[in-house]
């Protein structure tokens, strides 16, 4: 691990080592959910470095998995046999690893996948991505005025273009019931879901290649909140534009702006209602 970036390196560190590791049954659980652990100071030759390590691994390179009600990042072992999570709030609080067998299953099965094949350069910074970028003092109330007037009858549906690690939730401007966030980082969406279980919907993809695929519609979500560090034409920005109903947030950095978008959106209803009424 360099700098606390996580890569593939990283990943064959923890395969070698969780094999080589001894294994402890958890006597606790063995009639409820069965499963061996690894544990700083006990197990032999386990450090707590080794653990925050892992815990970053498992959630660079894992995915969403539910545990009845409750939804955890876990990672597969290569032969299929085995998933790896960690229960700590922060990584560097880690000091246990878990093991359970992939034979069983607890609860309805229903986590959002993270998984976009697609290799991020956010991947290997994702699990330090909130530690090097903490929210500004007084930005939430600060994004929230500037939003007071954009707002409709209803709480706003969201959709959070190149989400991350989920920092529009973070700062409280949208409930996760009302919230799908786009990105193509594994890893920056295994953040956010570890961190928001409850966001309604996750799409792991290139938003560009969403736009191509006409997957959202004009008007679909009241806010749409676009960082900049995803890269868009002038035409496609202006199809992002669309899909909002109400307001359109540019996200760069600390800096939040709005542009409303009410009317233009309004015009565009009332000329579909207007075609609609008119066809045979």
């Amino acid at each position: 691990m360099t700098e606390g970036r996580i890569t593939q390196q990283d990943l064959d560190w923890w395969l070698e080592f969780a094999t080589s590791r001894e294994w402890t049954f958890a006597k606790t659980y063995a009639e409820t959910a069965p499963h061996h652990y690894i544990v700083e100071g006990r197990t032999s030759g386990v450090t707590h470095e080794d653990m925050v390590r892992a815990a970053r691994v498992i959630h660079t390179f894992g995915q969403p998995g539910k545990y009845y009600s409750l939804t955890k990042i876990y990672l597969l072992s290569p032969d299929g046999k085995y998933r790896w999570w960690t229960e700590d709030n922060h990584f560097t609080d880690t000091t246990l690893v878990n093991r359970a067998t992939t034979r069983l299953f607890y609860g309805i099965q229903n986590a959002p996948s993270t998984v976009s094949d697609i290799e991020s350069p956010y991947d290997a910074v994702a699990t330090i991505w909130d530690v090097l970028h903490p929210t500004g003092s007084g930005e939430s109330n600060r994004v929230k005025r500037l939003l007071d007037d954009a707002r409709g009858k209803y709480p706003p549906h969201v959709l959070d273009i190149g989400c991350g690690t989920g920092r529009v939730l973070d700062l409280g401007l949208a409930s996760a019931d009302r919230y799908a966030g786009v990105d193509s980082s594994q890893a920056m969406l295994n953040v956010l879901i570890r961190k928001h279980p409850k966001a309604a919907a996750i799409y792991p993809v290139d938003f560009r290649d969403a736009l191509t695929a006409n997957t959202f519609s004009p008007g679909q979500f009241d806010w749409v909140f676009l960082d900049t560090a995803v890269e868009m034409t002038a035409e496609q920005r202006a199809q992002v534009e669309h899909i909002a109903r109400l307001a359109m947030i540019i996200v760069d950095g600390h800096e939040w702006t709005l542009r409303n978008v009410r009317e233009n959106s309004a015009e565009r209803i009332r000329a579909e209602s207007n075609s609609m009424r008119a066809a045979p």
